[in-house]
């Protein structure tokens, strides 16, 4: 998910999903929360709040590089006991910029399975430990050892905010110089039909509007650069220009 960079309420808090979302939504909430976690493979997400309601939210497997988004995407993170979630403010202009950004990724209802509870979110009442289970084995969940949670947290918080946080919101220059240093960082000297693309944009929002031509650009090099290398260079790019907006 392409979101503007938002202003930072909290970083590497543990706990259940669940819970983050209710506390969030009960306080009105309004920008987005960034999730860590590992089902099946080491994940991240992005879920969007506007006044304590989920619009959005999308989540990317860390090394498959496979996406779900919407609903689905929600559903999945809903049955999380263990992750770790970094918390984004944003101001309704920027949401609205996400949502169009992000239509792919709208939250229109929530899980048919859950039952609604006051301020939006959703709780499957679990009133033994048999009904816990019972619950777990329905969806297919197996609760992280602590040593997978410690590589969870790990990975959250391994230091790249620093990569991102060095573009300033609003340095248009920065931030396609950081763009093009990418695709020359996976690409090499493959790399000039993709910068080319970049440097002919002459503004964040343009760069937003074609980042699909980036990407079609980038994935005319699989015959020489391999698909894995060229997906992680879109990640970055996708984050760079959410993060430099």
């Amino acid at each position: 998910m392409l979101i503007p960079k938002g202003e930072v309420l909290e970083l590497g808090r543990r706990g259940n999903f669940r819970d983050i979302l209710r506390e969030l939504s009960e306080g009105r909430f309004s920008g987005y929360v960034e999730v860590s976690y590992k089902k099946g493979e080491l994940s991240r997400a992005r879920v969007l709040f506007s006044n304590g309601k989920i619009v959005a939210a999308g989540v990317q497997r860390v090394i498959s590089k496979s996406e779900i988004s919407g609903e689905k995407a929600l559903e999945e993170l809903l049955t999380l006991e263990h992750c770790v979630a970094d918390v984004y403010i944003l101001d309704e202009e920027k949401i609205a910029k996400a949502l169009e950004w992000n239509r792919n990724a709208v939250v229109e209802h929530l899980p048919e399975t859950e039952v609604k509870v006051e301020g939006g979110l959703t709780e499957e009442v679990i009133t033994t430990p048999e009904e816990r289970d019972a619950i777990l084995k329905k969806y297919g969940i197996r609760l992280p050892s602590e040593e997978e949670i410690d590589q969870i947290i790990a990975n959250a918080l391994d230091g790249s905010y620093d990569i991102y946080t060095a573009i300033k919101p609003g340095d248009f220059d920065s931030l396609k110089k950081s763009l093009v240093s990418t695709a020359e960082l996976y690409l090499g000297k493959m790399s000039k039909k993709v910068a080319d693309v970049i440097n002919d944009c002459k503004s964040a929002e343009e760069l937003v509007e074609r980042f699909d031509e980036i990407r079609s650009a980038a994935k005319s090099l699989v015959i020489f650069v391999s698909r894995k290398k060229i997906d992680e260079m879109l990640s970055e790019m996708e984050k760079l220009i959410g993060e430099g907006i």
